[in-house]
């Protein structure tokens, strides 16, 4: 059986695009207010929020972009037909 790729619809692109700009920014606002608690801290709370901080802000942009891509790219991959 031949393989086909399948492309998705431009509302479900233009959906995952948007959904993946709306993480960015909603991240964004949501770590430049947590940070200001984070500098505040001092010792090993300061480090571990600082490791936490990083690590949702990594989650973010990796996740934001992945579902722009997603949608920019609008396929969902190899099918079997």
């Amino acid at each position: 059986m031949p393989r086909t790729e399948t492309a998705m619809s431009n509302v479900v692109r233009g959906l995952l695009m948007t959904a993946g700009v709306a993480v960015i920014a909603l991240g964004v606002v949501f770590l430049f207010l947590w940070h200001g608690r984070v500098v505040e801290l001092t010792g090993s709370a300061r480090l571990i929020s600082g490791l936490a901080l990083r690590a949702v802000e990594a989650a973010v942009l990796y996740g934001g972009s992945w579902l722009a891509v997603k949608g920019w790219n609008g396929r969902w991959g190899k099918q079997e037909a």
